[in-house]
């Protein structure tokens, strides 16, 4: 029988790891138990609010496009070689002043020959009526050239006259679509927009940096802002002291909207705030199929020195009601089970006693009380905290969002 080996003493590191690992494990399995034992809800935070009796109203909130009231969209009437162009984008024009003209020498002779053809009819008539055989029935004939030479000088005349294009209205030049040398080839015409629809015009989009100055100082030739396609028109002027929104609205606010409410008008991305009005509501719903469908709504923008930019956003409310002396509380003290509302008033204990009212209209974050309260009661409400975002991490990797460029990576 082989002898025993006689038991080694453990030393101290061995113990000193062992009693580590032990402890290492009570503290996770502690830890464990701490996050997945219930814990017992904590008291809400409220805070006591009156019962309050003001003036209210009710509105309506609508987006759509900033436009200018007046505008003129001018084209070339008559085919030819543009000759000249007077204005560039962004200037001031006058009624009848010149914008553009082009080579005329053959609408003048065409002047020439029907002022000829003219002179010919009218001689005819009076030879005929000097010659003694001659019928009144060839004289009728005769007076009818006379009449048919005439319109077609009237006419030609009248073609000179459209080789100079002129400015229907005082405005600004928003638009110019053409350049010395360029072939037009007629049939344009003078369209005017204006206010309430009363268009003869398209209306003219996507124009921006154009306010109440009249310059347009490092813009673009050609255009300011605005696509020439857009309108079709070789020249846009637009008055721009004079605006309104284009907007649109759905079918759930729509019965609450009527010409003549006050409107507040916000470009989007500024803080400027101008007043307007409600000028005209459709009632002939436009979207496509599958989609809410939308009204038109026109606002006439009141404020004639604000500084304005056709073809940018802008928001609108519109007030569409008024109440005098309305009860109300804020909307965050009220609690609903299922079409029965309830609020909470103090009675000593942290939860407080549940009161059920009779709610009305919704004015923004405040509702109307019916029933159920006297205007000074106290409500318990929940208090609004802001939640902030969790503290980085200090020892988390910082993450990159832009990958290196190719160059850089090699």
């Amino acid at each position: 029988m082989p002898p025993r080996r006689p038991r080694t003493p453990w030393s101290r590191r061995r113990w000193v790891t062992v009693i580590g690992i032990t402890l290492l494990v009570i503290a996770l399995v502690a830890g464990w138990f701490a996050l997945v034992a219930p814990r017992p809800p904590a008291a809400p935070a409220t805070e006591v609010v009156k019962v309050t009796r003001s003036n209210e109203a009710t509105s309506v909130s609508v987006s759509g496009v900033i436009a200018p009231q007046r505008q003129a969209n001018v084209s070339f009437a008559v085919a030819g070689t543009v000759e000249s162009v007077a204005v560039k984008v962004g200037e001031s024009v006058k009624e009848g002043q010149t914008l553009a003209s082009v080579d005329d020498r053959d609408l003048r002779n065409a002047v020439a020959l029907a002022q000829a053809q003219l002179d010919a009819a009218r001689a005819q008539v009076k030879t005929i009526r000097n010659a003694s055989s001659s019928s009144s029935a060839q004289v009728t004939a005769a007076q009818a050239q006379v009449t048919s030479a005439q319109a077609s000088l009237d006419q030609a005349q009248s073609r000179v006259r459209d080789a100079t294009l002129a400015a229907p209205l005082t405005g600004v030049v928003a638009t110019v679509s053409v350049e010395v040398g360029d072939q037009v080839s007629g049939g344009g015409s003078i369209n005017t927009s204006a206010l309430s629809g009363a268009t003869t015009g398209g209306r003219l989009g996507g124009l921006s940096g154009l306010g109440a100055a009249g310059g347009a100082a490092g813009l673009p030739t050609g255009s300011l802002g605005a696509s020439s396609a857009s309108s079709g028109a070789q020249f846009v002027i637009l008055v721009p002291d004079a605006w309104q929104l284009d907007a649109t609205v759905g079918t759930a606010d729509i019965a609450a909207l009527k010409a003549g409410q006050a409107a507040i008008v916000t470009p989007k991305g500024t803080d400027t705030h101008v007043s307007g009005t409600v000028d005209s509501v459709g009632i002939v719903a436009s979207g496509s199929a599958g989609q809410a469908a939308t009204f038109p709504v026109t606002i006439k923008v009141n404020d004639a020195s604000s500084r304005l930019f056709a073809g940018s956003s802008a928001d609108a409310v519109v007030t569409t009601e008024t109440v005098q002396d309305v009860t109300t509380l804020p909307g965050r003290a009220i609690s609903y089970d299922g079409n029965t509302a309830h609020v909470r008033v103090p009675d000593g204990s942290a939860l407080g006693r549940q009161v059920t009212v009779t709610t009305g209209r919704q004015f923004g974050d405040r509702t109307e009380i019916v029933s159920g309260l006297a205007v000074g009661d106290d409500v318990l409400t929940p208090v609004v905290t802001a939640v902030s975002a969790p503290p980085a991490n200090p020892f988390a990797r910082p993450s990159s969002t832009a990958s290196a460029s190719p160059s850089a990576r090699r």
